[in-house]
């Protein structure tokens, strides 16, 4: 069912300011056609409008920033109370569990996943960031688990629940699900042009049934050798981050070794997901850099020493790597 239109109010105040400081330059314009008596009331009501604005702006400007850090603090604490409200639950079965986590999952207007971080400016939000209940609750209950995710991914299931759904069968390797994921999420991808509805759980059931295949990756891997999409390539350079392993690195690597140019935006994911394999120990990151010069080089050392501090790595590694051709 779509969703009624929703009015956006973001853009009043810059309206409003736009039409006094119009009014101000009016006025300025017109001063020397006025009489001699309106001239100076002109001259200082324009000047008052224009200071009205600047300071209007500034402070529309800050508490933009003030709402933004509320928000990102109620988002926290509502992480915290999922997961209080979860542990509250640890007495009841996987139904009465779930059937709280899907009441939640289809009412809130960001994408739950189970792995961290989720996706910058995605629209996505790490569903609890402690998975000790959940682990329990997989190992005790896996077959009703599995029973209850199998009507999770139906074609017909709310977006968020798909993706949800597929973060569990991914992550705990739920092979039981794992060909239905294939089977619905193979043909829409290999139509391409995949809208932004549904490039989320797609993807996310290809990584999922990715993760309970053998050699686990391997249909991602291929594709992320074969895609042209900008955004899968983008999506896909993330989940080093998320879940760093000898795998991924081995794909990162066919990535790089690829033919076609890489956008430069991706290649900063690339760095990032080098830095993160780098950190996590499973791939020699300053190697996988100086393994393509023709991808690296000395206008990229800056963001490389950048994302590398931001890892809490130490950039004097990287010394000797960004050589000039």
């Amino acid at each position: 069912m779509p969703h009624p239109k929703t009015k956006n109010y973001a853009a009043i105040p810059f309206l409003i300011f736009g039409i006094i400081l119009t009014t101000a330059f009016f006025l300025k314009y017109f001063q020397p056609m006025l009489p001699d008596i309106l001239q100076n009331w002109a001259e200082h009501l324009s000047i008052a409008l224009i200071v009205a604005v600047v300071i209007g702006l500034t402070y529309e400007y800050t508490s933009h920033l003030f709402r933004e850090e509320i928000l990102k603090n109620l988002l926290h604490e509502s992480q915290e109370q999922v997961y209080q409200a979860l542990k509250a639950y640890n007495v009841l079965t996987p139904v009465e569990v779930f059937r709280l986590l899907k009441e939640i999952a289809s009412q809130i207007d960001q994408t739950p996943t189970l792995l961290y971080p989720a996706r910058p400016n995605s629209g996505e939000c790490t569903f609890t960031e402690s998975m000790d209940f959940f682990d329990t609750l997989v190992k005790m209950q896996p077959k009703e688990i599995v029973k209850i995710l199998g009507t999770w991914i139906e074609p017909k299931s709310h977006k968020n629940l798909k993706y949800l759904a597929s973060d569990f069968i991914g992550k705990y390797q739920l092979t039981e699900l794992s060909d239905e994921l294939l089977r619905q999420a193979e043909p829409i991808l290999h139509l391409g042009n995949l809208t932004d509805e549904d490039r989320g759980w797609v993807l996310n059931y290809i990584w999922a049934y990715s993760r309970c295949e053998k050699p686990m990756y391997k249909i991602l891997a291929d594709v992320m050798r074969t895609t042209s999409d900008h955004e899968i390539e983008k999506w896909l350079l993330f989940l080093p981050v998320q879940m760093p392993s000898i795998e991924l690195a081995a794909m990162v690597n066919d990535y790089l070794e690829r033919d076609a140019p890489i956008a430069d935006d991706n290649l900063l994911l690339v760095i990032q997901a080098v830095a993160s394999l780098h950190r996590a120990q499973v791939a020699n990151g300053v190697a996988l850099l100086k393994k393509f010069p023709d991808r690296f080089g000395l206008h990229h050392q800056e963001d490389v020493e950048r994302i590398w501090r931001n890892y809490a790595l130490v950039p004097e590694e990287l010394k000797g790597i960004f050589l000039p051709t």
